[in-house]
């Protein structure tokens, strides 16, 4: 499959939920509204690798750094039912974000496609002549 090595993506998925958690903590102090723009950053960055792995290792480490540092102040991983309900939610998240950024590029294709069956097709070296074949000055 062509396109970003998910060796780059997953260290790239850590930087985007750290920046998310920090722009959330610092943006509002409830943490319903932190755990949406949490959940945001996620399906933005989902959309953006259209990779499931990397997309669903971005939603877990959201959790982690939504349930540690803005759910519970105290800096704990709790397992109680708003956290699950949490990590459902950015696990549900990463993967529609993927599967909108599959369809976006899909459309995109699609487009690009029906753009180049409209153009007038040109042979390789049809247009111009081949060098052997061009009127060549007197000697």
């Amino acid at each position: 499959m062509r396109g970003r090595p998910v060796e780059m993506l997953l260290p790239a998925g850590f930087v985007w939920a750290v920046g998310a958690c920090v722009v959330a903590g610092l943006a509002f102090s409830e943490t319903t509204a932190r755990t949406i723009i949490m959940a945001v950053a996620v399906g933005v960055f989902g959309a953006w690798v259209r990779r499931y792995f990397a997309a669903l290792a971005t939603g877990v480490m959201s959790w982690c750094f939504a349930t540690g540092f803005l759910a519970h102040p105290e800096g704990q991983l709790a397992f109680g039912t708003d956290d699950l309900l949490r990590l459902a939610a950015f696990t549900a998240v990463a993967l529609v974000g993927c599967a909108w950024g599959y369809v976006c590029g899909a459309r995109r294709r699609h487009r690009l496609m029906r753009a180049d069956l409209r153009r007038a097709p040109v042979l390789l070296g049809r247009l111009h002549g081949r060098p052997e074949e061009l009127p060549h000055e007197a000697q």
